[in-house]
């Protein structure tokens, strides 16, 4: 199994890199910006010469996350290739955000990407169309951002990962 991840050079996205064994990987750090029409369209074009199986949509930048499952549902809508998508709990229709107002803005990011996914997967397509999501990841950014966090509020990257790619 082949597998392409976005956001592949740090986080979640880096553990599921070592996590399997044949992967491309696109991050703005390898010049793959998901906001870049042009960019999303060479990721695609990637996926298909590589013979990309399974389609991890993990990079949040903006709504780039939704740009990029709509453009890659549109280019292998009639394959049998499998997209898993990252959403968090943020996302769902019950998180109030009483006192995290800032992240009101990543909240409609990731509700535009569950929307859409859940719009997708009543089209008529033989593309395998996956949604998963949890709250806070213990990866590096998170834990300098919060040190103070307390382990219950998070789970491990090696359970985020384990999620994704069940």
């Amino acid at each position: 199994m082949k597998y392409a991840i976005t956001g592949h050079t740090s986080g979640i996205g880096k553990a599921i890199s070592e996590s399997v064994v044949h992967f491309i990987g696109f991050s703005k750090s390898t010049s793959y910006d998901i906001n870049n029409r042009i960019d999303r369209k060479r990721i695609i074009n990637n996926c298909a010469t590589n013979e990309v199986d399974v389609f991890i949509n993990n990079a949040h930048d903006g709504f780039g996350q939704t740009y990029m499952l709509l453009d890659f549902f549109h280019a292998f809508k009639d394959t049998n290739k499998t997209i898993i998508n990252v959403g968090s709990n943020v996302a769902e229709d019950e998180t109030i955000l009483k006192n995290y107002e800032h992240l009101l803005e990543y909240q409609i990011q990731k509700k535009s990407l569950r929307i859409l996914h859940n719009d997708l997967i009543k089209l008529d397509t033989t593309l395998n169309l996956k949604y998963t999501h949890f709250g806070y990841v213990g990866t590096e950014r998170i834990l300098q951002k919060y040190p103070n966090m307390p382990t219950t509020e998070y789970i491990t990257v090696d359970n985020a990962v384990s999620i994704i790619l069940s």
